[in-house]
């Protein structure tokens, strides 16, 4: 794929190009070899498979041995390899088959512990993402995490008091909080568990952890506390913020959570209009990413654009679709195969439940998104009459555009699935655009390629559809650099204000 590049000092435009296999197309051939930088060596392991993926090495605590997983090209079946660097032998210890996919946060949670015999490996095993440890010549040794709700990140292994330290969405998928657990598997204590986000980072020896505290309503406080809890330091509580924030009444995010009409239960977070007056009806901006185990309602600080928009007289909302993450596999991997429609439609029935409340607009609802959620809010707008008008930044348009890894771990080839890739395409549904449509792409976006966008406009353009379209010279899937960022945010707010106001 290539790009133009702005050249300075010259006539014509530059070109840039790389590799970027695109779904059903052919990958890399990859192989892992090891360099003896004493000897001055190369030594290739003998990891079979043409077609695989090898997403990650490491070093086990063994001297000389290497870990390698190994993910075939349907990405639906994990194999650990044990390597000898020397000799480039290498032996499987465990295979992990999933019906739909192996996630990816899996892949970076196998940790090998000091003791040079076991291992623990985080995977969807039982529904739930959950703790697992295994011996390294035996196989698994017991489950260590148990219940309906999801470990999020793994910190390491207290060999000194024989603990698993982890984050988990135990109490809600919306909060995070702190456990450690014990080797057999019980004891599971609270570390940090306020109500909110809590996250922390461990000394070497785990002594001592580095402490990330915050909530919808309050900045991040930074704290350092010893391994039995108490306090030693406060680094940061943010006060001087606290204290210019209170000078601006901003808007607080509210939690809430519906029904959609096929009865699942959706969560869902609502920043109301600085002065809200119940008896006013107000236009609404839903704002979303809905990317495959994603989240964006979550109980943690963040302040931006939405609370602007408040302040102008904009009710937002954002919602949690089906395919999002931290409640369990199921409602995870429900949208495999078949990308966007669940999404779309949950992003369809918020709109439906919106429109229901009675200081709503339900003739003045937008919906805008940025990349995955570009991609919802097009196809959003085609499968519905609800929205006046709709953002879409950087949009996938058709998944055979994107690329091999991302797009066939959850959708298989095209080959195997022309339905499900034709189906869930803003390019196929193009005639049945409803409400006006800002388009927005940079021409050096090596993620989700501007050619996304042109044969979308395109296919517009021949059904007759009226829509805005703005093209960021020399930019990528970020479009920021120079004055690009503030001038896409006050192009949105203005298209905005011309469309819902």
């Amino acid at each position: 794929a290539s790009f133009p590049e702005n050249m300075d000092y010259e006539l014509y435009p530059g070109e840039y190009s790389y590799k970027y296999p695109k779904a059903g197309t052919a990958n890399s051939k990859v192989s892992v070899h090891v360099f003896n930088i004493r000897q001055r060596t190369t030594k290739k392991m003998d990891v079979k498979g043409d077609d695989v993926y090898i997403p990650r090495i490491t070093w086990t605590k063994s001297p000389g041995e290497l870990a390698v997983i190994v993910l075939n090209r349907r990405q639906d079946q994990l194999e650990l390899m044990l390597a000898n660097s020397s000799s480039g032998v290498t032996r499987g210890i465990l295979t992990d088959r999933n019906s739909r996919y192996i996630a990816d946060a899996v892949l970076d949670n196998v940790n090998f512990l000091s003791d040079g015999k076991h291992y623990v490996y985080m995977a969807e095993l039982d529904g739930y993402m959950h703790l697992h440890l295994y011996s390294l010549n035996t196989g698994k040794v017991r489950q260590l995490t148990k219940g309906s709700w999801d470990v999020t990140a793994y910190y390491g292994f207290d060999e000194a008091s024989k603990l698993f330290y982890f984050q988990a969405a135990a109490k809600s998928p919306l909060q995070r909080e702190v456990y450690s657990i014990k080797m057999d598997g019980s004891g599971m204590t609270a570390l940090a568990a306020d109500k909110g986000t809590n996250d922390v980072l461990f000394s070497k020896d785990f002594s001592y952890y580095l402490s990330e505290y915050s909530s919808a309503t309050k900045p991040p406080v930074y704290s350092i506390y010893n391994k039995k809890g108490k306090l030693q330091y406060l680094l940061e509580d943010n006060a001087e913020l606290n204290k210019k924030l209170s000078n601006f009444k901003l808007p607080a995010k509210e939690f809430f959570s519906f029904k959609t009409e096929d009865g699942v239960e959706l969560n869902a977070w609502m920043i109301k209009p600085e002065g809200f007056d119940a008896n006013r009806k107000y236009p609404v901006l839903m704002m979303q990413y809905s990317g495959p185990e994603s989240q964006e309602v979550l109980d943690k600080w963040k302040i931006g654009w939405e609370q602007y928009l408040a302040g102008k007289g904009y009710l937002v909302v954002c919602v949690d679709g089906r395919g999002t993450g931290a409640r369990g596999e199921e409602f995870r991997k429900q949208t495999y195969m078949n990308l966007g429609k669940m999404e779309s439609d949950d992003q369809i029935a918020a709109a439906r439940y919106l429109g229901t409340l009675n200081y709503v607009d339900a003739s003045r609802i937008a919906i805008w998104g940025w990349s995955y959620g570009g991609y919802i809010s097009a196809l959003s707008m085609s499968k519905s009459k609800l929205f006046k008008a709709g953002i879409s930044v950087a949009p996938i348009t058709h998944w055979k555009y994107y690329d091999t890894a991302f797009t066939e771990r959850f959708m298989r080839m095209p080959k195997e699935n022309p339905k499900g890739y034709s189906s869930s395409s803003p390019i196929d549904l193009a005639d049945n655009l409803s409400g006006r449509l800002l388009l927005i792409h940079g021409t050096m976006d090596d993620n989700v390629h501007i050619q996304n966008s042109y044969e979308y406009a395109d296919k517009l353009i021949q059904a007759g559809k009226q829509f805005d379209m703005f093209i960021y010279p020399n930019r990528d899937h970020s479009i920021r650099g120079g004055n690009a960022r503030m001038h896409l945010y006050q192009m949105k707010f203005d298209f905005l204000e011309k469309n819902l106001k």
